[in-house]
């Protein structure tokens, strides 16, 4: 009989998944190939007695690690064909299977050992005084387009850019080495203006403004995972470019192969817990179980393809306007576009905060948590009619309902077509501080929050003396813990 060992790299691999892939032998009889755990001395007659009593806790390319017995079930694959109602196939308990390549390739668990990972990682990562993150790619982070999606001017254009910034990257290593700033070669990519021409795809790609340093300070707080609709190659080679260093997501890349739904998003296969996970994407719908975890931001569009292709206003594209989000037309002019990615960092920061992990001077406490989901829910929004000034229903305890007794009425935040303005990162990180949403003029409104200084709601707020402020002091608010004067945000 010839028995080889093989071990399976976890240093990549989550804390409580690594009880899912462990040191396995794997025994050739002749008959068939099986895998016994280390230490076993199982004969052919004990084999065939732990096969029938197995509850088939993980597989490994279709063999059972603790019995070696061949799959026989259809497990919830993948990227599969089939609608997604089709996801979670009921087979009888314990003999639910689903796939988790992501974490290792070939890796298919029980649904009760995937939940008890699921839940030994979540208590890990709450123990260290984190949240679990959850980021979409394209619109989000970044913005990519193929080759053949660009005429002759724009990618001259491209081009150029892309040679000025290998210019300027091959500078800067050189003055790295001449100052002693360690290896001149490697580090993180230079921030601007961050566009990278990868030919082994035929595509370009532009990374949002903001997106190394809030990676940076995201990664503090939280545990985070990349979620795409694209495919892992695709994935994985767009996450080398945001994690250059491999630093955040250690290898937590799930793909749309990798996913249980065909054209959703879940958090099924993510090791963390629903109560304490915040997902970033552009697109609500993509998560139907999942909208209360939500920040929706507003894509990004660098390339004229990108904005056409979601029939958005002409001149939407940074390409098209020459302006990109946080800078301005001139010299101490205020920015054009705001740097979304800051927006989140501030919700992040306040669902941390109210999450009783800190008490806002850094100092951890220990005790239970709030589900985050319920963070941002505490108000609703007020419609005309419906008293919206109140905010009774706030827990008074709490230090850092910064806002609360504020009413606030949102012009120009949200595109009107919106399917889900609650999700807007300022209006979360708003409500999270304690304030009220107003969806119309009333007498209950404080505050009117405004992108621009000539809508009609501005007007009618400035005829009544409220406070007139831009996204800033809602922000600035959220990172300092403080409630910051008004009139230094005004629109």
């Amino acid at each position: 009989m010839q028995t080889t060992t093989g071990k399976i790299e976890t240093s990549n691999i989550p804390f409580g998944a690594r009880r899912l892939v462990k040191r396995r032998k794997v025994v050739n009889n002749g008959a068939g190939t099986f895998v016994r755990g280390d230490g076993d001395a199982a004969k052919n007659n004990e084999k065939t007695n732990s096969a029938e009593e197995c509850e088939h806790p993980a597989f490994m390319f279709g063999i059972c690690v603790h019995c070696g017995q061949r799959a026989t079930t259809v497990k919830n694959d993948g990227g599969g064909g089939g609608g997604d109602e089709e996801k979670k196939e009921e087979r009888g308990g314990a003999n639910a299977e689903t796939a988790v390549r992501y974490l290792h390739e070939g890796l298919t668990v029980s649904d009760k050992l995937l939940r008890e990972a699921k839940n030994e990682e979540r208590m890990a990562t709450l123990n260290q005084g984190k949240l679990f993150l959850v980021l979409d790619l394209d619109h989000t982070l970044l913005n990519s387009c193929r080759f053949d999606e660009l005429n002759d001017e724009e990618r001259e254009s491209l081009d150029r850019k892309v040679e000025k910034r290998e210019e300027e990257d091959e500078l800067r290593s050189k003055l790295l080495g001449l100052v002693g700033g360690g290896d001149a070669g490697g580090g993180r990519r230079p921030r601007f203006p961050d566009l990278y021409c990868l030919s082994h795809f035929s595509t370009y790609t532009k990374l949002r403004p903001y997106v190394f340093e809030f990676l940076e300070e995201a990664s503090k707080i939280c545990r985070m995972h990349v979620y795409t609709m694209g495919d892992k190659n695709y994935a994985h080679e767009m996450a080398s470019l945001i994690d250059p260093e491999g630093k955040y997501f250690h290898g937590r890349i799930i793909g749309n192969s990798d996913s249980t739904c065909s054209k959703t998003k879940d958090l099924d296969i993510v090791l963390g817990g629903d109560d304490c996970t915040m997902i970033v994407d552009d697109t609500s719908r993509v998560w139907p179980r999942h909208a209360r975890n939500l920040i929706r931001v507003d894509r990004y569009h660098f390339f004229r393809k990108s904005a056409t292709s979601f029939r958005e206003m002409e001149k939407s594209s940074v390409m098209e306007r020459g302006l990109d989000e946080g800078e301005a037309e001139e010299e101490g002019a205020p920015a054009k576009h705001r740097e979304v990615l800051k927006d989140v960092l501030a919700v992040l920061t306040v669902a941390h905060r109210m999450m009783a992990f800190s008490d806002g001077s850094g100092h951890r406490e220990k005790k239970d948590h709030k589900d985050v989901r319920e963070v941002f829910e505490r108000n609703g929004m007020a419609s005309e009619g419906e008293n919206g000034g109140n905010v009774e229903s706030v827990d008074p305890a709490s230090s850092s309902l910064l806002l609360k007794g504020c009413v606030i009425l949102p012009s120009g935040i949200t595109p009107s077509n919106d399917e889900r303005p609650d999700r807007h990162p300022l209006l979360l990180v708003a409500v999270g501080l304690g304030a009220t949403i107003a969806t119309a003029m009333n007498d209950n409104v404080t505050h009117v929050l405004a992108r621009a200084d000539n809508t009609e709601k501005v007007k009618w707020g400035r005829k009544r003396g409220l406070f007139i402020v831009n996204g800033n002091w809602l922000r600035e608010c959220a990172m300092q813990n403080a409630k910051l004067d008004e009139h230094n945000f005004a629109t």
